[in-house]
């Protein structure tokens, strides 16, 4: 009974805060213009952020031989935001690169580049180019609230 009413007592402002959810953890595929093309996709969803609740996590692949996640990136955003629906302008979108991009390499390689960027829309309502910024490890992993392995 003291535990009922202890739950019943929380505030908004003692609740424990929303927690980040990995949603999606996939093999994504798009037709680009001469191959198909294939990344692999997180989509984390933190409730707690208000701006940007999304994150989404590209990982380029050695297999993919169409063109690179940066490459058609405007156009993996709108594929992505419809296929799961979510506003490409509302998540941090991280394009990641490490030993698991190359052929021949180590894919476990500690060695690694994550690149930020973040969209917005015109006074059209359109999707603009992102805006990039090399990230670390770190960022990727608060952006995720620590659910980035």
């Amino acid at each position: 009974m003291l535990a009922l009413f202890a739950l019943l007592a929380v505030t908004p402002s003692t609740a424990p805060t929303a927690r980040a959810q990995l949603m999606v953890d996939t093999l994504f595929t798009w037709q680009g213009y001469a191959r198909i093309a294939q990344t692999h996709l997180r989509l984390y969803y933190n409730p707690a952020e208000e701006k940007r609740p999304y994150t989404v996590v590209l990982r380029e692949l050695a297999a993919n031989r169409g063109p690179s996640t940066i490459t058609d990136a405007r156009y993996l955003a709108d594929e992505i935001g419809r296929t799961f629906g979510i506003d490409p302008a509302e998540a941090t979108w991280v394009f990641h690169w490490g030993g698991f991009s190359f052929d021949g390499a180590d894919p476990d390689d500690a060695k690694e580049l994550f690149i930020r960027a973040t969209f917005s829309r015109s006074t059209s309502d359109r999707l603009t180019g992102p805006s990039w910024r090399i990230v670390g490890r770190d960022d990727v992993i608060a952006y995720t609230d620590r659910h980035f392995p």
